[in-house]
């Protein structure tokens, strides 16, 4: 604030000097005549320069600011939170025990006098004997014995009758049935050559050798069962019989 008045004063003193009129020197007067009063011209103050009105301009500006700053901190920062409650201490006061009497002298306690009652003798009485009639126990009843209950007759089953066996009557055989391919497979058949004997009895037919019970055509069932020294005899799967000559 002192910076500010300090710097207005000066500025205004300044204004003021710049104002004020300057007086003349006077002309000298030439010797033998008489000076003539001269006429004062009053000057006019020049225009504020540009530096004193930037420096009026900052110190408002700064007084300002200040002013405001003043304001804040008194009603703000000056402002202290107000302290925290501090808590109420109940202190309770102790319990003072009241003092127990103290115990005074004990008294001797006399026994008391037992006067001795006077003993009065009664004669004793008659004893009269009473006779009880017998107690008489009931006998109890007799339990009557349990009446076994009727045993049921055995039940005699029947023995099962025995099914008769279903007799099975066996197929009445078939006659054998010549097969007409048989015949012209023996018509086709070549044989070779034939070694009778009563072991082992060899035929060569179609550049093989086939002996007894031996297959010759597996699509006919053909077999070859016995070698005569004239024919072959032949059977298939139905037991039809086949001779080819030699």
């Amino acid at each position: 604030m002192s910076l500010i008045n300090e710097a207005l004063k000066k500025a205004q003193r300044q204004r003021t000097e710049d104002s004020a009129p300057v007086e003349p020197a006077p002309a000298p007067a030439a010797p033998g005549t008489a000076t003539a009063p001269v006429a004062r011209i009053a000057k006019h103050s020049p225009p504020m320069p540009a530096r004193t009105l930037v420096l009026l301009l900052g110190g408002g500006c700064a007084l300002f600011i200040m002013a405001g700053v003043l304001v804040f901190l008194f009603y703000f920062a000056g402002s202290e939170p107000d302290a925290p409650a501090k808590p109420v201490v109940v202190v309770a006061s102790p319990v003072v025990a009241a003092p127990s009497p103290a115990p005074g002298p004990t008294q001797a306690t006399t026994p008391p006098v037992v006067t001795p009652s006077p003993v009065v003798v009664t004669p004793p009485s008659p004893v009269v004997s009473v006779q009880l009639p017998p107690i008489v126990t009931p006998t109890p009843a007799p339990t009557p014995a349990p009446v076994p209950a009727p045993t049921p007759a055995p039940v005699v089953t029947a023995p099962p009758v025995p099914k008769p066996a279903p007799v099975v009557v066996p197929p009445a055989p078939r006659e054998p049935v010549a097969n007409p391919a048989v015949y012209e497979f023996l018509e086709k058949l070549r044989v070779s050559g034939v070694r009778a004997s009563a072991t082992d009895p060899k035929v060569i037919m179609n550049d093989r050798v086939f002996r007894l019970n031996d297959i010759v055509d597996k699509t006919l069932q053909l077999r070859l069962i016995r070698v005569d020294n004239s024919a072959l005899i032949f059977s298939d799967a139905s037991g039809f019989e086949y001779r080819k000559s030699l």
